[in-house]
């Protein structure tokens, strides 16, 4: 869930409610679906309340920092929120069961441990002695049940219900007004100890208490705060490293060490300035300045900074990638899809044209995401590549195969978003393929429009992204069954059908394994039903001073808490 593709936005929603790229789609899907909004909630002030100004490195003094979030908060209510920049936010004053560590594996926090039975189904949570809420109280596993099910019951949930209810038992029918309460598996038996099951085996569930949907809320002062709650930094109550001591949605908040924090001791920045800085020309000259030790950069910065110290990038769980509409008699002809898949340079493209960070994309699942659950291996890494190099040559005879086989050469449209970067992208692939001897059309549309025209099947050939809502290759995987409401492009092979039904019922880590990688090995490189184009990624100024700088590549955004400061 966080550029212009989602964390996930719902998988009941058309497929390109996902796509772009990982924040700023956030931020438009934020404003334009979000149920509740935290627009023009504040006073006139910089920050509501507490906020002294003054930055970090070079602005606060102290063991401060500034940094920008980059964009408005839209809603900090963890059952209803879809934007990351207040994720970003709640994932640093909030702690869930487990929270990610540096190396985005979960950790037990706010749970002493868990107890899985033998199918996989069963999680029992014992929670830790002494946790407390900003308030005092302890924090208890009736919390985390109460906040679980407001995030499934109809009347209260938001677009990530589904992000509990298609792992947990009853989830779907409770949430679909199909079912009651009393058959969702979730019980809170005692004070310290959370049941949870599940529908099916998920290796990853861990890492998806993390996520900020299965955030704790306490009952009694969510129902006392009303339309209230989360609508001020006195309308939250925090169990994380750091409380609010400001907030003003449109220009920022202030993080203050949580002395209450179970895993203070391990907090190193005591207070951070998260600053709204929407402009990136100003952004940058605020670094320069010393007034930002954080922000956000793009391709017209990189080229200056690469060289710089204070440079950083990194990909996220994200792919983006090219698909062919089976509907369309061209794209149903499987030399023509292998041509469109090998005919452009996918490293010119992520190197020259986005020039961001991102990386040519060797396969569907992207990299860095684990194998199966946990494994120390990547599934890229067990799984190689799968989609196949750049040939020019080779695609233009396939292409030319492809012709003669469907008997026409038809004009093709291609289908493009209408922000200057994707008519960049969307040039380059027509210059790439009319080389191959194909005839392309660009057709650039409104980001509202493209979304429809793809769930309506009214394209032949686009492009579009997706960002793991999980730590595990299925998140990815699933969108290509032949019934998915996002499968768009009308994919539709029994046998990927049969893998993917067999891999969300397998309990054996390595058996399930297997399964999706045949899985995919099956969509790309026997089907070319995808052509993988590029890894999501990002470029950022970050001072030098600081150190374990951890942006999580799905689901939790920045987490400060692990950051350090130096000198």
């Amino acid at each position: 869930m966080r550029k212009n593709g989602s964390i996930g936005l719902g998988k009941d929603l058309p497929a390109d409610l996902k796509r772009l790229n990982r924040r700023d789609f956030l931020k438009l899907g934020g404003a334009g679906l979000a149920g509740a909004t935290l627009l023009g909630t504040a006073g006139c002030g910089v920050f509501e309340s507490g906020g002294d100004g003054g930055g970090g490195g070079g602005g606060g003094g102290g063991n401060s920092i500034s940094i920008n979030l980059g964009d408005t908060i839209r809603d900090l209510n963890s059952t209803t929120t879809t934007d990351s920049t207040s994720t970003d936010i709640l994932l640093n004053v909030m702690d869930g069961l487990y929270r990610l560590d540096e190396n985005t594996q979960p950790q037990p926090a706010i749970a002493e441990g868990v107890e899985i039975s033998d199918d996989q189904l069963s999680y029992t949570f014992t929670l830790k002695d002494g946790v407390k809420w900003s308030d005092g109280s302890e924090v208890t596993a009736q919390d985390f049940e109460y906040a679980w099910i407001r995030a499934l019951d109809p009347d209260t949930a938001g677009q990530y219900a589904f992000i509990i209810y298609q792992f947990v038992e009853g989830g779907t029918e409770f949430s679909t007004g199909d079912g009651s309460r009393e058959d969702v598996g979730i019980r809170a038996t005692d004070d310290k100890t959370l049941e949870v099951q599940l529908a099916l085996p998920a290796p990853f569930f861990l890492g998806l208490t993390s996520f900020f949907t299965y955030l704790p809320q306490k009952q009694s002062f969510t129902e006392d705060q009303g339309d209230n709650y989360a609508q001020s930094a006195g309308g939250l109550l925090y169990n994380g490293p750091y409380t609010l001591t400001g907030f003003n949605p449109t220009q920022g908040v202030t993080f203050v060490k949580n002395d209450k924090y179970w895993n203070a001791d391990k907090v190193d920045i005591q207070k951070v300035e998260a600053r709204i800085v929407k402009e990136l020309d100003t952004a940058v000259n605020l670094y320069e300045s010393g007034q930002l030790d954080d922000t956000e950069i793009d391709s017209n910065y990189v080229d200056e900074y690469r060289d710089s110290p204070d440079f950083n990038s990194q990909t996220f769980f994200a792919t983006f990638y090219m698909v062919f509409n089976y509907r369309d008699p061209i794209f149903q002809n499987l030399n023509i899809r292998r041509a469109f898949q090998i005919g452009y340079d996918r490293d010119a493209l992520a190197k020259q044209i986005l020039n961001n960070g991102s990386d040519p994309a060797d396969g569907y699942v992207p990299a860095g995401m684990n194998a199966n659950g946990g494994d120390d291996q990547t599934f890229r890494e067990v799984q190689g590549a799968v989609q196949p190099e750049f040939d020019a040559a080779e695609a233009k005879r396939l292409f030319q195969q492809g012709v003669e086989e469907v008997g026409e050469n038809p004009a093709i449209e291609l289908l493009a978003y209408d922000d200057s970067t994707s008519r960049d992208i969307a040039t380059f692939l027509q210059d790439q393929f009319e080389k191959m001897g194909a005839k392309i059309d660009v057709k650039v549309q409104p980001f509202d429009r493209k979304l429809q025209l793809e769930s309506e099947g009214e394209f032949q050939l686009s492009w579009q992204g997706w960002i793991g809502d999980y730590n595990d290759p299925m998140t990815f995987l699933d969108l290509w069954l032949s019934d998915a409401s996002f499968n768009t492009q009308k994919y539709d092979n029994p046998r990927y059908d049969e893998l993917i039904t067999q891999a969300q019922e397998e309990p054996d880590a390595a058996a399930r394994l297997e399964l999706m990688q045949e899985a995919e090995r099956l969509m790309v490189e026997e089907d070319a039903a995808c052509a993988p184009m590029f890894y999501d990624g990002e470029v950022r100024l970050i001072r030098p001073t600081i150190t374990n700088y951890v942006h999580h590549p799905y689901g939790g955004g920045i987490d400060v808490s692990l950051w350090k400061l130096k000198g």
